[in-house]
């Protein structure tokens, strides 16, 4: 088997695999949501906020360092294994006394620490992470891909037995630290296969140092991430309480969910396109117009129906009790496009070697979301916090356009995404304009949507060609 059919093989298992998965979860997460309500519900919100928020403490860029020295140094990957996880443990311990701590001192319930003392353990179930690089770098992700989705898979229907059981809150904190120890061990099993996936934890201190020396720009990366992405949850509950934490994180985790689905389609299928159409610039600058209008699209439908018919489509989702978190959907659903094409523009700048400007891009979108949250939330609501985030996004993209180093992407971006945000947010206009009912002008709209962009000539069929065949990569492009 050539290499790119290799990669192309284990980018479709790693896709389809995150692809379920996440679907899936949406599903249990639309069912937890309504079963408990927007009261509980901001509880269990609650709680995995502070979680996302405390992960910067086991940031994912250690993996990504452990990878490339165990590339660079193949006798050494052991020992960078036995690092990255030993460090990852370490920091999770870390996360889990600082997090208790400050909620202790905010003055959180005595429940609320419980149920946040069990959920942090959980942390320790990032140091799986670690365990899975050796098997990325030979590209054998079947067994890794199967043992992830085999215990995201018990884990959902896990809890969907305890939303069947009528169980109180409590049960869905252990089902997950459950869930992450459980995930934990199958990737220690997996080592078996193979001595040189197993971790050696006889390494020297120059393992550790250089892991902390070569993430740690991308650990501030991190926590300016967690920032946009949290702060906002936890600025709520103090001044608005549980039930409009429910409300603001009902539409969190549904606009969470959805952008994660064409983001592990962009990890996965982005290499493929690359290699498909050859190393040049000329072909690179192609495979980003690609990945970018045709996801962007995609992302549109979304927020057309989200935005478009929100207080509908929580209603029919969550409950007619959710329809008062309209506001915070529209612009919640309208920073997940911009999101998106930041993560595109991210990505780029870790190609090039820009994670220092990046600094700047990221820090100025989390001081940004911070100082908007704090004026905003106590007038507004959870609608305050939604253009928060929106506002947060698109900042960022902006920056990206005013920088040098990062125009050329964003110009690739710019052109590969206007028509589709354009006819989208029109459609959007005129059906909040004219309060139209999601059941019948729902499917009109995104008819009118395709509709318009086909006639444009925005949705082209060698474009989607070239897409495909990025999957066949033993052919090659028409057009050279």
């Amino acid at each position: 088997m050539s290499l790119t059919r290799k990669i192309a093989i284990n980018n479709f298992i790693v896709l389809f695999e995150r692809l379920s998965t996440a679907f899936l979860g949406l599903l249990v997460t639309i069912w937890l949501v309504r079963y408990l309500g927007a009261e509980k519900f901001g509880i269990y919100s609650l709680v995995f906020a502070w979680f996302t928020f405390l992960n910067v403490f086991t940031p994912w860029m250690i993996e990504q360092v452990v990878a490339r020295e165990a590339v660079r140094f193949p006798d050494r990957m052991r020992k960078y294994l036995g690092a990255g996880v030993s460090i990852k443990i370490g920091l999770a311990l870390l996360g889990w006394a600082l997090g208790i701590m400050t909620v202790y001192l905010l003055g959180y319930p005595r429940n609320i620490i419980f149920y946040l003392a069990i959920v942090l353990l959980g942390l320790l179930g990032n140091a799986s992470f670690i365990l899975q690089v050796p098997h990325q770098i030979d590209l054998r992700l079947l067994r890794p891909s199967l043992a992830d989705g085999l215990s995201n898979i018990l884990y959902q229907l896990s809890r969907a037995l305890a939303i069947l059981l009528n169980a109180g809150l409590l049960p869905f904190f252990w089902l997950y630290l459950a869930w992450r120890l459980v995930q934990l061990g199958f990737f220690f099993l997996l080592g078996l296969e193979k001595k040189e996936y197993q971790p050696s934890f006889r390494f020297s201190f120059l393992e550790v140092k250089y892991i902390f020396r070569a993430s740690w720009i991308l650990l501030i990366n991190n926590i300016f991430v967690m920032i946009i992405s949290r702060f906002d949850q936890l600025l709520i509950y103090p001044l608005l309480g549980a039930r409009a934490v429910g409300l603001y994180g009902g539409c969190a985790n549904l606009t969470d969910y959805l952008i994660m689905i064409p983001m592990s389609w962009f990890l996965s299928v982005f290499p493929l396109i690359c290699r498909y159409l050859g190393e040049a610039p000329e072909a690179y600058q192609k495979a980003n117009h690609y990945s970018y209008k045709y996801l962007v699209i995609v992302i549109c439908l979304v927020w057309i129906i989200l935005a478009g018919f929100g207080g509908q489509a929580l209603a029919l989702l969550f409950g007619k009790d959710f329809r008062e978190a309209e506001g915070a959907l529209f612009w919640l659903s309208a920073a997940m496009i911009f999101s998106f094409i930041q993560y595109g523009l991210f990505s780029a700048a870790l190609s090039k070697n820009l994670e220092r400007l990046w600094l700047l891009v990221n820090g100025m979108g989390a001081l940004l979301n911070v100082a908007l949250n704090l004026i905003l939330i106590p007038r507004f609501g959870i609608a305050g916090a939604g253009f928060a985030t929106f506002a947060a996004f698109l900042l960022q993209v902006i920056l990206t356009g005013v920088l040098k180093p990062f125009r050329s992407d964003f110009l690739i971006m710019l052109k590969a995404s206007s028509w589709p945000i354009i006819f989208a947010a029109l459609i959007v206009f005129i059906s909040r304009m004219k309060e139209l009912d999601l059941f019948i002008f729902g499917p009109v709209a995104t008819l009118v949507y395709m509709g318009l962009l086909l006639a444009r000539g925005d949705i082209k069929r060698e474009e989607l060609k070239a897409l495909y065949q990025a999957f066949r990569p033993g052919e090659k492009p028409e057009n050279g």
